[in-house]
Parts: C-alpha cells; structure tokens; sequence
C-alpha cells in the first residue's frame, strides 16, 4: 500500500511534503500562540498544517519501511546499513514527533480561542502553559524531520562524494 505511486517510491515523493509542510506548520503554530490578534487568520491554516503534517509523517514513515524492505533486498551490497538504520531510527522519533505536534497543536486551538471567541474566564496562566507546549512539541517535531531528512540524504549520497 505505502509503496509505489505511479512507479515511483511513495517515500522520495512524500517526505518533499514532509519537509516542506512541517516547519511552514510549525511557523504557523507558534505564531498562533504567540500572536492572538493573527489567531483568527491562522486558526483553519494551522489546523490544516498540523493535520497534514501529521498524516505525511506518517505516511513517509510507512513508505520508508516498504522501501527499505525494497532496497534491502535489491541493493543491501551497496547500502550502509548502518547509516539506514539511523534513518530508520530518525525517522520514526520524526512521526512520532509530528503526531504529537498534530494532536497538541489542535488541542491548542480550541483552548487558545483568537480575542473576542473566548470561553468564560481562564488564567493567563493555562494559556501560557498551552503555548510553551505547543512551542516545545512544534520544535521537536521539526528537530526530527531535519535529522531524519539529514540521515535519509546521507543513506542516498553516501559514497559519491
């Protein structure tokens, strides 16, 4: 399922996605928590952003695995394995990370309502708390896909430079 699409791995197409969507995500959300006047304008685009991120992350994650399977079959003399196995590893902290950015991310945005939406009295406090949360998991999740993309890219090129 997660292997082909139009003859090409699924993986090489998706993690563009990936690496494109994530951190234009995690700009988006943190702007969000940092901003309250934007938050009327960023509340659809975050939502949709962290919810594609989270679904290619998966996506990607899956793909990678049926194109390990692939490679490893095909072409495991000329691989590193070592080198794919950290990936693999990178990888999997990146979906992880994204789900979780995904899930925080939308947890926050129906907290952290933009001025004038918002529900009877909170504390300042909560919000602040929502907003180092979504910061920490929106930084981690772009932690991941940069070293996972940083070990994927070093998995392709190793040896011909």
């Amino acid at each position: 399922m997660f292997d082909y699409i139009l003859g090409l791995p699924m993986h090489a197409l998706v993690i563009h996605a990936v690496v494109v969507l994530v951190p234009l995500s995690v700009l988006g959300a943190i702007a969000y928590v940092v901003r309250p006047a934007w938050r009327r304008v960023l509340r659809w685009p975050t939502a949709a952003g962290a919810v594609v991120s989270g679904v290619t992350a998966f996506v990607a994650a899956e793909s990678g695995e049926a194109l390990q399977r692939r490679v490893l079959a095909v072409r495991a003399g000329t691989t590193d394995s070592q080198l794919l196995g950290e990936h693999v590893e990178w990888g999997d902290r990146a979906k992880l990370a994204c789900f979780v950015f995904m899930v925080v991310t939308l947890v926050a945005l129906w907290l952290l309502r933009p001025p004038g939406e918002e529900p009877p009295r909170r504390g300042r406090a909560l919000d602040a708390v929502v907003g180092v949360v979504v910061v920490v998991t929106a930084l981690g999740a772009l932690v991941a896909v940069v070293l996972a993309g940083h070990a994927g890219s070093a998995v392709v090129w190793h040896g011909l430079a």
